[in-house]
């Protein structure tokens, strides 16, 4: 795999090319004086460089010189050290030399390549990484300054330098085979003129590089003979060696994990601190001693390098004709299909790099790179696949398809036929009445029941600020409508959202189980007239959203209800908002309530309000942020926190990794305290693999043994009851097949492909006591309660049940041997909290763990939940502000669609949106 690192200043180039990327301990298999290095890349042939990597050439290209002449090509500022006010010397930040960009091969590739002797492996590595890096190189960026956007160049500079021999951990250098490419930190301009890089592209490109990398490898091994397997993430294994071998040929790795473990951070950029943090002093070990050792540990796990290689050898004497034309280009089809699937399931808009690391990891080793893009582009040319424009900032081009484009148009024009063409619910003369028998409402409130009931258009919207007090002006509305003669029904893509509409009083289920059932009219009944209003409908999907559109009655009318600053959906499009770019008349719920506290109130309307950084800062002088660097610290002073005032306290963490760290922390502190009994029971609950898409549930290959399948449809040909579960025994990818164990103990194999809905899990074993907070995470018909509900574990019986007294006020009772949908529900994650309400709110934001995941949705739904106080703990509270501003918007299509594929009015003719919509400042990532 490719991991980059963070920028090397050019003294670290300059020290790590002297004593670490030219020293010859680094390779113990090919002896010699120094490592030489090897220059690579377009701007590299420009200056006149090949072969071998020279000190003083490589020195110039840190300083952002020219190699030959030493001409600075690239300004940077002199570093002086001075002491500021408080007499602590400040160091300014040195020129960046590069990045580090290092092609790691998987270990039992390195053991097949070192210890078992076959060059020819090493040789597969060597041109797998020439490959990626040709490939990462096309994406190179100039950074141009100001508000420019940056230039991509496709074109770089770099020097290799390949080694065979990781850092030695306790006295034992293990065999790694990996290539360092320092990239330098300039390209060039099609005028001439020279500029830094822009970082974000290298990063952006980690991935593709990647998987180009791991492709090509896998490709070359198997053309040799070589028998692979899917290891972890994906990355390609040698078959043939065992586990224990592997990993005692693997010290380091084992070395970073643990560290990872102990800090409790996660991603690249911990690895990179872990590692760093963990090295060994430099031990210089002699040739002999470190072959030696590697005789011995092979010897130990009978010399498995050597038989994986001696039948390769022979698997590669015996290989039969390679696949018919016809066959393989089938193969790359359903891969790209394949990435096409996965990747507009989530998005409509997708970067090309990210097509291509899904049809290579689809088609892992049974394709080249070449095969992949020339099947996508002419894919492209058949008008499948739409290039979209931009600000011309973007590195890769980027695609939708021309489903989506029709889904998206057909949604559009839905809106468009409807205004102005629907006959009122009721007249005002009736609606201020009706109105003002609600003497508590406030000004917003009324305004937004008479202008929803007085509509003249078909599909309306009505954007509810979180705490603007929903519930009652939708109760009322649903009142208005009934005694005009309408059925009014509520769908919602959360069952918890469909459970709130139930509260208001109106008959109610989830969109997913109405789109998947028939039609609203019952067939030849009478055409009676209908309300329906959908809540949350910035969750909804595109697909979901035409669907439900496509199924409506002509005397029918639709109120969409959702607030655009909140969560977005989980699949592609944005349609809540896209209704609205395109005219949809909007009422405005925009007068909050729900925050007691004047000053937190004010926190609120900012974030609610788009203006991110002010609203973080007004927290900042309210005292309500905390700096705690230290991961587990800050966890630690939460539960702490939460402890001490339990009641109507809710925890917001980013990431299920930090929620479940909080979640024991805070069973610790009240166990300790006696408030949940100290006497824990072990169950195994179900945790949703939320990594797996459509596209993935139909492919074998990215089934786990042990993972436990939830089947809502069942399958008559398999034995399958609907609602069953069965656990995965075995996979056989090739042949793109599961196999299952169902509860009975009966086995069944089949292709994941031809069975739909089919939710996968899994197992995770988890300590409950009575006192816990607990959340269910699957909605469950039985027990009347929605997923993400919340409640506090009251009893075990001896029957091995327990009950919940929900928050609701109700009791649950039910087997957690087969009802196995729940957690500890301390804290819940951002998406998890949206609809719910606490007194007391405490965040945990952590900029370094998922950055992607700390943006302006999270931190509006989050404090928002908090009634009465909110407390913000993250590790970096003068950045906050600006790490929170980050924009997570979903992609749409129809703007930026090169082709007239598009309603041809439907950007010029837009009717202006409300000043909570898009024009009031409200970040679109088109």
């Amino acid at each position: 795999m490719l991991n980059i690192s963070k920028p090397l200043s050019a003294s670290q180039a300059q020290t790590y090319h002297a004593k670490e990327f030219t020293a010859a301990e680094q390779n113990y298999w090919k002896q010699g004086d120094t490592i030489q290095g090897e220059w690579h890349g377009k701007l590299a042939d420009e200056f006149g460089l090949s072969g071998t990597v020279g000190a003083a050439e490589f020195a110039r290209l840190s300083e952002g010189q020219h190699p030959e002449t030493g001409k600075q090509l690239v300004s940077h500022r002199v570093v002086h050290e001075y002491k500021n006010s408080e007499g602590k010397t400040v160091s300014p930040v040195e020129h960046r030399a590069g990045w580090d960009a290092t092609f790691s091969a998987p270990k039992s590739i390195s053991l097949t390549a070192l210890v078992g002797g076959d060059d020819r492996v090493r040789e597969a590595h060597r041109e797998a990484v020439n490959v990626a890096l040709n490939e990462l190189e096309k994406y190179t960026q100039a950074r141009i300054g100001g508000n420019n956007p940056a230039e991509t160049t496709g074109k770089f500079a770099a020097a290799k330098f390949e080694h065979d021999t990781a850092r030695p951990v306790d006295g034992y250098a293990a065999p790694q085979l990996h290539t360092h490419v320092v990239v330098f930190n300039m390209t060039e301009r099609d005028n001439g003129a020279m500029r830094a890089l822009q970082p974000h592209s290298l990063f952006e490109s980690q991935q593709f590089a990647t998987a180009v990398y791991q492709s090509h490898l896998t490709y070359k091994l198997r053309d040799l003979g070589y028998e692979i397997e899917a290891g972890k993430s994906g990355a390609p294994d040698v078959k043939g060696f065992t586990a224990a071998y592997l990993e005692a040929s693997s010290p380091r790795r084992q070395q970073i994990e643990e560290a990872l473990g102990r800090s409790g951070f996660t991603g690249p950029e911990a690895a990179q601190i872990a590692a760093h943090n963990t090295r060994d002093k430099k031990v210089i070990l002699s040739p002999a001693e470190i072959l030696a050792a590697h005789k011995q540990i092979a010897d130990e796990f009978g010399n498995q390098a050597e038989r994986v290689v001696a039948a390769a050898r022979q698997r590669r004497m015996e290989q039969t004709q390679e696949r018919l034309p016809n066959e393989r280009q089938q193969q790359v089809r359903e891969a790209v299909t394949f990435a096409r699937d996965k990747g507009f399931e989530r998005e409509a808009v997708v970067d090309e790099r990210a097509l291509y690391v899904d049809a290579l990891r689809r088609g892992m080793g049974e394709m080249t790179y070449p095969e992949v893009r020339a099947s996508f582009e002419a894919r492209i040319a058949s008008g499948e696949f739409k290039q979209i424009t931009d600000d011309g900032s973007k590195a890769g081009r980027r695609f939708t398809t021309a489903t989506t484009i029709k889904a998206e148009s057909e949604i559009v024009q839905k809106v468009r036929d409807g205004q102005s063409r629907a006959p009122q619910i009721m007249g005002i003369e009736n609606a201020v009445p009706l109105v003002d028998s609600r003497p508590h409402f406030n000004a917003a409130q009324k305004r937004v029941v008479e202008e929803v009931l007085t509509s003249y258009d078909r599909v309306q919207g009505l954007q509810g600020r979180a705490g603007s007090g929903k519930t009652s002006v939708l109760a009322t509305i649903r009142e208005g409508a009934e005694r005009n003669g309408y059925a009014v029904e509520g769908f919602a893509p959360t069952s918890r959202a469909a459970k709130q509409l139930r509260d208001a009083g109106i008959q109610a289920d989830t969109l997913q189980r109405f789109l998947a059932g028939g039609g609203l009219q019952v067939a030849g009944g009478p055409a009676r007239k209908h309300l329906y209003m959908v809540d949350e409908s910035s969750l909804a999907s595109t697909q979901q959203m035409r669907d439900f559109l496509n199924k409506i009655a002509p005397q029918d009318k639709v109120l969409l209800i959702g607030d655009t600053r909140q969560h977005q959906g989980v699949d592609a499009g944005k349609p809540f908002e896209q209704m609205q770019e395109a005219g949809m008349r909007m009422a405005q719920l925009d007068q909050i309530m729900r925050q007691k506290d004047p000053d937190l109130l004010k926190a609120v309307e900012h974030l609610s309000n788009n203006e991110t950084a002010l609203g973080v800062e007004m927290l900042q002088h309210q005292g309500r942020i905390t700096q705690i660097e230290d991961p587990q610290q800050r966890i630690t002073a939460i539960a702490k926190d939460y402890a001490a005032h339990p009641e109507s306290t809710l925890i917001v963490s980013p990431d299920n990794a930090s929620r479940r760290a909080i979640n024991q922390a805070v069973r610790q502190e009240l166990q300790a305290l006696g408030v949940v009994d100290k006497t824990d029971h072990s169950m195994r609950v179900l945790a949703p693999r939320n990594d797996m898409t459509g596209a993935d549930r139909e492919w074998a290959a990215r089934y786990q043994p042990g993972d436990v399948l939830h089947y809502v449809r069942g399958s008559k040909e398999h034995g399958i009851e609907a609602r069953s579960y069965a656990q995965v025994v075995t996979t056989n990818a090739p042949e793109n097949l599961v196999t299952v164990r169902k509860v009975d103990g009966q086995q069944v194999t089949y292709d994941p492909s031809r069975l739909r809905g089919v939710a996968a899990y899994r197992e995770i074993e988890r300590e409950f006591a009575i006192g816990d907070r607990v959340q269910l995470t699957a909605p469950n018909r039985d027990l009347q309660v929605a997923n993400r509900d919340l409640g506090t574990l009251e009893n075990f019986d001896d029957a091995g049940r327990i009950t919940l007294l929900m928050d609701s006020g109700k009791n649950v009772s039910f087997d957690p041997r087969e009802m196995r949908h729940f957690d500890h529900g301390y804290a819940v994650t951002s998406h998890s909290s949206q609809g719910l309400t606490s007194a007391r709110v405490l965040v945990n934001i952590d900029t370094q763990v998922h950055p992607e995941l700390i943006n302006g949705r999270f931190a509006y739904v989050s404090v928002s939940r908090a009634s009465q106080d909110v407390q913000i703990f993250t590790n970096d509270a003068a950045n906050l502000a600006e790490n929170l501003s980050h924009d997570a918007s979903k992609t749409s299509a129809l703007p930026l669609v090169k082709t007239a594929t598009v309603i041809p009015d439907l950007v010029r003719e837009q009717n202006p949106v409300t000043k909570t919509g898009p024009s009031a400042g409200l970040s679109l990532a088109l």
